[in-house]
Order: structure tokens, then sequence, then C-alpha cells
């Protein structure tokens, strides 16, 4: 679940942001409509994160094409500016596409031309994202006992205080 939430939060983010340009997700088809903004799958991998959760690290290279390619460069300035501006968050959607009033924190953002292609630009997106590990349940304490002082020793310490 968690995995599709931020891919599709980052998809219609970046659709919105760029002015919505044609969308591809799998090959781009030798007549694709300009302007277009490519979705390959992201590369992923993962590390160790803390003790009870480890990180699903994304690097996804988003792709946008132009007639020319000042105009792919500046759509994908579009989203980098609004990132920044947002603080590298995305807002988090559901699966109706309705924002959840939470976000997830992107790192910096980078853009650049692609080498040797005309009209294409790439907007460079990584994350990480935490994930608890599935340890074995442990029995919980039910019992919060936080009354670390004698009765005697509270009012012994009470009537010093008092008499201050």
């Amino acid at each position: 679940m968690q995995l599709e939430q931020e891919i599709a939060s980052t998809i219609k983010y970046t659709l919105i942001q760029a002015g919505n340009p044609s969308p591809y997700y799998d090959e781009t088809p030798k007549d694709f409509l300009v302007p277009a903004a490519y979705f390959p799958p992201p590369e992923i991998s993962s590390r160790g994160d803390t003790l009870l959760t480890y990180a699903i690290s994304y690097v996804w290279f988003i792709k946008f094409f132009h007639s020319d390619t000042p105009s792919a460069y500046a759509l994908g300035l579009s989203v980098l500016t609004a990132l920044q501006s947002g603080r590298n968050v995305i807002p988090l959607i559901n699966v109706d596409g309705n924002y959840t009033g939470r976000g997830f924190r992107l790192k910096d953002p980078s853009l650049k031309r692609i080498d040797g292609a005309s009209g294409a630009a790439q907007l460079t997106l990584s994350w990480d994202s935490p994930r608890p590990y599935h340890d074995e349940p442990t029995q919980k304490m039910m019992v919060y006992d936080l009354n670390i002082y004698s009765r005697a020793a509270f009012e012994a310490a009470t009537r010093q205080i008092g008499g201050l």
C-alpha cells in the first residue's frame, strides 16, 4: 500500500505542477503527445534504518518531453521549484485520489537536460520510506506503577518543602 500511495501521490503532484502534460508509464510510443511526462519504475534499494525499522530507498528518473529542450526543461523546473517552495513535501492521496492531510518528504530534487535527446529533460526525485520490521509479538507491560516513593518518604518530602 505504501509504495503505491507514495508513487501515485508523486505522479499526481508532478502532473499538476507541470501543467498536466500527457502521462506515460510504460514505454513512450513513437507518436506520443507533447508536452509529456514519462514515469518509468523507480530504482529501489533497502537498508537498515533503526532498531525497529528498515528503509526502502527510491530514486526516480522522471522525464519531460516537449517540442524543444528549453520547454521540456521548463516543465521539470516548475515541479522542482514547487517542491522546494513546499519544503520537498509531497501530499499523500488515498485510493480515491483525495488528499489525506499527510505527506512525505523528498530529498532535494535535481533537474538536467538529457544528453543527445532533443526536447527532453530529467527530474530526479529520491526519498526513503521507513517500514516496521515484522517482529514476533511480545507481551506488553500491563500495569504501570509510577509510585516510586513510599508514602512516608513522600510525606516527609512534602513537609520539608512546606517548611522552607
